[in-house]
């Protein structure tokens, strides 16, 4: 730490003024603890206020000289400390970090004259964590702003153990997309589903944004992968704004792979948002408002070359409806987002907290067999909204409680027209072409729409019970109400004949997924963290308990209510000889449907796990600090698994339809071991080295078809039965910003292996007639080696940021071509997942420049991102490897296939986009 001498306090009380009077946080905390001592002596001074500047919180030392202060919102704070007869210090840039300890030790001197001036000093933030236990990475929210990300999706993608598949699912440490619990405010927004993040936040909310990757705490559950932790901002003490605006399109010349890329518009994606904080009543009321409003034409394109409404006449002749041959944009979106936060200090015991956040966005999915068709193609529109209201009582200066009530809402509305009878529906035969061919006419005749909404109750309580152990523990209850309905429209029939002119109508109940239900959750967790001077121990014992509140056959070879097989299912056993005769099997003895619901179905069990968790940080020197961690996880399978199609409707034929939800399944599990080291190498350069593995245990599957009563007719239902392991490596080196420049480095070794990574793996292989999984094989997200670079290079007034990733290629299954194929599909014979895609390459940059007018601050901006133009193959085919050739193509004759149709820009990353911009801030 370095000294101030009288003329810098200003300026230091300035700037520790500016940083606490900007946003704060809430609902997640840390804390800070340290010892006051005689500077001469080095006797503890007892009875000594500290406290920390901008807010209410304080604590006065102990008969040790020690202190602690609970209840601190991530962020950078200073510290005051008094003692009578001692000359008064200010520490200043203590950065807190939630579910850590910051350490502030104070050495006052005597004060010789009464002159009121306060020592100040600038506290160095650590470059390693002596109280981390396993292994995570945090992004603050003055770091966001230089790193080139849009979305914090593009942030999460820098963090070691971070991967994407080639749909851009999200995976940590090797695990499904599924296994990633994503926390705002201490509340799980993750829609349980399909485990996807159910509402977006905007970049400009977030105070801090934490990945755990390794063992998380107990008081984190329903993850077997990963902790995505949101910290969003509340007001301050002063008033305080932003507003920001960029706009920009994607700049490639590779139109022979993205068509129409060439015609470049400033305006095709652009952006405007807006922040607004502070005080309404000082010191009681305070707010924090932001919005954003996002727009973009996507970098992949149709041609409008034919339109839907084909028509075909009484001679069977089809008569096409041309289009204005334009480009059509076929992966753009529109979005709304927002936040706004009241947080009332109702007394100096006790603090209540408002947040509602929500999103909105309506955007289009590419097909590439639309293409010439684009008017054709269905839209999504996605919705989402959560608010948490949190009120805080402090019982003591070493104890508080939270209690927190939320309700959380999403849905998604997949269609082409909003109303399934819409009369601009066409008959089905008109998307009809032949293979190879893209769509002359005809629109998408599915529909989906699935919302999920969540009510939920959370108690936590933490208590400083001594100077060595921090006990918290807590439970939460959460009631979900789901609703799903998935089908695709057919053609109107009266008495068996189809209705002319067309007209769309309902599928067949047993083709279509319908359903309500309302599953609950109860959790409870308690964890103690203990710290000495040379040993941290994070210790915790979790307890999930689920009710699905379904039901199954009982007969699992009868299992339709609606159409049962079995004559005793049928009929009434009059003579109740055990059998059914001729003479029972008429109509005026078919058992109602509701005297078979009396003993059809069998009630789910409630499904239950006990999870320790321990963490062990072990400092070896002030420079070094190992660390071990042990956790056993469990999740809930998502919903979708459980309840879709669960009443197993079955048509007449057919030895496997499916595949059925089951409503009975175990949870998944997963056991995870990790072993660390932080080094510190200078005041500004650190290194990590975490070595990490995961068994995993119960993944959900699809099990052999059930045959049923009748002869011909099986199914198939979801099981638990999948499992995978995973081993890695991490290496991590960074340099704090000092000198004008930053840098971190990481590179992640990984190996990740398991029976199947899609759950319905084991059912296309038993509809092909393939024999079930018996060995592990590399998943479809595996990726070897990852090396992310970021680099800062800035002052006051400028900026540059650099953001490197590089991925060796994920795995896939080849595919041999055969002569006498017709068709698309390859026949392949080897083993899943045995070759490997070409490697990706991906620069990103952010380039700024600061002006000050008058009192205000002007940032001018640039964001490149794929700076160089590469083109990552995220998408191969099978028999060729690469993205933008197949053998396939060469079988066949020039005109069976229409031109261009094997030039699928789907198959790769998005070329370079450009976007520029500026912010005001006041």
């Amino acid at each position: 730490m370095r000294f101030l001498n009288k003329r810098n306090l200003v300026v230091s009380l300035a700037l520790g003024m500016f940083l606490l009077a900007g946003p704060l946080t809430a609902q997640k905390f840390g804390k800070i603890s340290g010892r006051i001592t005689d500077a001469e002596t080095g006797e503890a001074l007892p009875g000594a206020n500290v406290i920390v500047a901008g807010t209410s919180l304080g604590a006065a030392t102990n008969l040790s000289g020690d202190y602690t202060i609970l209840r601190v919102p991530p962020g950078v704070y200073s510290l005051h400390v008094q003692y009578i007869g001692y000359q008064g210090m200010q520490m200043t840039n203590i950065q807190v970090l939630t579910d850590l300890t910051s350490k502030a030790d104070f050495k006052l001197k005597t004060e010789v004259l009464e002159t009121g001036e306060e020592v100040v000093i600038v506290a160095e933030r650590p470059i390693i964590r002596k109280d981390l236990t396993s292994h995570e990475s945090r992004v603050q929210a003055e770091e966001l702003e230089r790193i080139p990300a849009q979305e914090l999706g593009d942030v999460l993608d820098l963090q070691a153990g971070v991967t994407r598949d080639q749909g851009g699912g999200i995976h940590i440490r090797g695990g499904r997309s599924t296994e990633v619990a994503y926390m705002v405010n201490g509340i799980r927004i993750t829609d349980d589903f399909n485990r996807t993040q159910s509402i977006d936040v905007a970049n400009e909310s977030v105070q801090e944004l934490q990945v755990v990757s390794g063992a998380f705490n107990a008081e984190y559950g329903e993850a077997l992968s990963g902790v995505i932790n949101i910290v969003t901002k509340t007001g301050g003490d002063k008033l305080s704004g932003s507003v920001s605006a960029w706009a920009g399109d994607y700049v490639s010349n590779d139109d022979k792979i993205f068509y129409n890329i060439d015609d470049v518009d400033p305006m095709a994606n652009n952006n405007i948002q807006a922040t607004l904080s502070g005080p309404i009543f000082k010191d009681k009321l305070s707010f924090f408002l932001t919005g954003r409003r996002y727009e973009t034409d996507g970098y992949l394109y149709g041609v409008d070359r034919f339109r839907p409404w084909a028509t075909i006449d009484s001679l069977g002749n089809f008569h096409v409806l041309l289009g204005d041959s334009l480009p059509r944009a076929m992966n753009n979106s529109q979005k709304l987002s927002g936040q706004a936060s009241l947080q009332w200090r109702i007394s100096e015991a006790f603090n209540f907290k408002v947040d509602f956040l929500g999103s909105k966005e309506e955007r289009h999915d590419y097909d590439h067999d639309y293409r010439w068709n684009p008017e054709g193609d269905k839209g999504d529109k996605v919705y989402g909204y959560a608010t948490i209201a949190n009120l805080t009582h402090i019982l003591s200066g070493t104890t508080f409680y939270e209690f927190t009530l939320a309700k959380k809402y999403n849905e998604i509305k997949s269609n082409l027209y909003d109303d399934p009878f819409d009369t601009r529906y066409v008959n089905p035969i008109l998307s009809s072409r032949p293979v190879n061919w893209f769509m002359f006419a005809g629109t998408d005749l599915s529909r989906y729409e699935q919302n999920t909404e969540s009510l939920i109750a959370k108690f936590d309580i933490t208590s400083q019970i001594s100077k060595r152990h921090q006990m918290k523990a807590g439970f939460d209850y959460k009631q979900d109400k789901l609703y799903l309905d998935d089908y695709t429209l057919v053609p109107r029939e009266v008495n068996g004949v189809q209705v002319e002119p067309f007209e769309p109508d309902y599928p067949l109940d047993e083709v279509r997924s319908k359903f309500d239900r309302s599953p609950n959750t109860f959790a409870a967790y308690v964890q103690d963290k203990i710290e000495y001077e040379n040993l941290i121990i994070n210790v915790g014992l979790r307890y999930d308990r689920f009710d699905a509140k379904g039901k199954v056959a009982a007969d699992a070879t009868d299992p339709n209510i609606y159409k049962p097989y079995k004559l005793e299912n049928k009929y009434n056993d009059l003579d109740q000889d055990g059998e059914i005769s001729k003479a029972e099997q008429v109509v005026e003895n078919e058992k109602t449907l509701a005297e078979r619901e009396k003993y059809w179905w069998k009630e789910t069990s409630v499904k239950d796990q006990w999870s320790p968790r321990l963490g062990i940080a072990y400092p070896i020197t002030d420079r070094g600090v190992i660390h071990f961690s042990y956790g056993l996880f469990r999740q809930t399978p998502d919903f979708e698994q459980l309840y879709r199609r669960d009443e197993i409707l079955l048509t007449d034929s057919g030895e496997n339809q499916g595949p059925f939800g089951n409503p009975d399944l175990e949870p998944q599990r997963t056991t995870m071991y990790e072993l660390g080291l932080q080094q510190q190498f200078s005041d500004e350069i650190g290194a990590d080295i975490t070595l990490y593995y995961r068994d995993i245990r119960d993944w959900i599957s699809v099990g052999p078809p059930t045959e049923t009563a009748l002869a011909g007719v099986g199914y198939s239902t979801r099981i638990n039965r999948d499992f995978a392991e995973v081993k890695g490596m991490t290496l991590a080196l960074s340099r704090r910003f000092a000198n004008h420049f930053s840098f971190d480095l990481d590179y992640t070794f990984q190996v990740a292996t398991g029976t199947n990574s899609d759950p319905e793996a084991e059912y296309h292989a038993f509809q092909n007639g393939d024999q079930p999984t018996r060995q592990l094989s590399p998943l479809d997200w595996d990726q070897r080696h990852t090396f992310n670079a970021n680099l800062f290079v800035g002052g006051k007034s400028w900026g540059l940021g650099l953001s490197q990733r590089v991925d060796s290629g994920q795995p896939y299954t080849p595919a041999q071509v055969t002569a006498t194929q017709t068709g698309s599909s390859v026949v392949s014979g080897l083993e899943a997942n045995s070759r490997r895609k070409p490697m990706n390459y991906n620069i990103d940059l952010n380039l700024y420049r600061n002006v000050a007018i008058q009192n205000y601050n002007v940032r001018l901006f640039m964001d490149v991102f794929n700076l160089l133009d590469w083109r990552n193959q995220r998408n191969v085919f099978g028999d060729s490897g690469v993205a933008d050739y197949t053998i396939y193509q060469t079988l066949l004759q020039e005109g069976t296939y229409a031109p261009g149709y094997f030039v699928q820009p789907y198959r790769y990353s998005a070329p370079r986009r450009i976007q520029v911009g500026a912010s005001f801030n006041f």
